[in-house]
C-alpha cells in the first residue's frame, strides 16, 4: 500500500483519536484533516512514539495514535519498552515500513531495512498484540478493532514508498519554513486546550 491510502483509511476511521503524526504522514494527515485533532512530531525525528505514549497516559479516555516512520523508530527503539511498561489501553503505534528515510524527498534506505523484524521487536519487548498489514483492504478492516481501547497495540504497514519527486540538480531541496520549529509546541498547546474544552 501507499502512504496516502494508509493515512487515508486511518482518518476515516480516527472518531475522536488523536493522531501523532511524524515524516510521511504529516502531509497526507494535515491534507485530509487539517483541523482534528493532530500533533506533528518535526523536527523531533523519532519522538512520536513517546509523545503520543504521553499523551494516551494523560487522556485514558481518548484513542491515541501513533504514525511513525520505520527510521525514526531505529532512533528510539527503546520507547518500544517504555509503552509496554505503561501499558496504556488507549495507545496504538502504527510504524510505516517504507524502508526509506524522507520518503519521496531524498529515499535515503534505512539501515539493515531488509533484515528489521518490526514485529518481532515489539513482541520481544512485550507487546500483546502486534499485527502486520500489507494491503489498505487489510488496515481498514482491522482498524475499527485497533481503535477499540484494548491496547497498547502496535501495528507495522508494508508501505512502498513513492519516488517521484526527489530531490536533484533539476528539483533543489526546498528551504524548510520557520514555522515547521515552532509547529510541534503550537499545535500541542491547541490540542491541550481542545482536550481541556471537551472535559470541562
Amino acid at each position: 500500500m501507499k502512504s496516502q491510502q494508509a493515512c487515508e483509511a486511518i482518518v476515516k476511521h480516527r472518531a475522536q483519536a488523536v493522531l501523532v503524526c511524524t515524516m510521511t504522514s504529516t502531509k497526507w494527515v494535515y491534507g485530509l484533516d487539517p483541523k482534528g485533532l493532530n500533533v506533528t512530531c518535526v523536527p523531533l525525528m523519532g519522538g512520536a512514539s513517546t509523545l503520543g505514549l504521553g499523551i494516551a497516559v494523560a487522556r485514558p479516555e481518548r484513542p491515541v495514535v501513533v504514525l511513525d516512520g520505520d527510521g525514526s523508530l531505529l532512533m528510539q527503539l527503546g520507547s518500544l519498552v517504555t509503552s509496554v511498561e505503561a501499558a496504556a489501553p488507549n495507545f496504538v503505534h502504527i510504524v510505516f515500513n517504507n524502508g526509506v528515510w524522507f520518503e519521496n524527498l531524498a529515499n535515503l534506505p534505512v539501515p539493515a531495512a531488509k533484515h528489521v523484524d518490526y514485529i518481532g521487536l515489539a513482541r520481544g519487548a512485550g507487546y500483546r498484540h502486534a499485527d502486520r498489514y500489507a494491503s489498505v483492504a487489510e488496515l481498514d478492516a482491522a482498524l475499527p478493532e485497533l481503535l477499540s481501547g484494548n491496547g497498547p497495540r502496535f501495528v507495522e504497514l508494508v508501505i512502498e514508498p513513492e519516488g517521484g519527486a526527489l530531490w536533484s540538480g533539476a528539483n533543489l531541496q526546498a528551504d524548510l519554513q520557520d514555522f515547521h520549529f515552532a509547529r510541534m509546541g503550537d499545535e500541542a498547546r491547541r490540542l491541550k486546550d481542545v482536550l481541556a474544552t471537551r472535559s470541562a
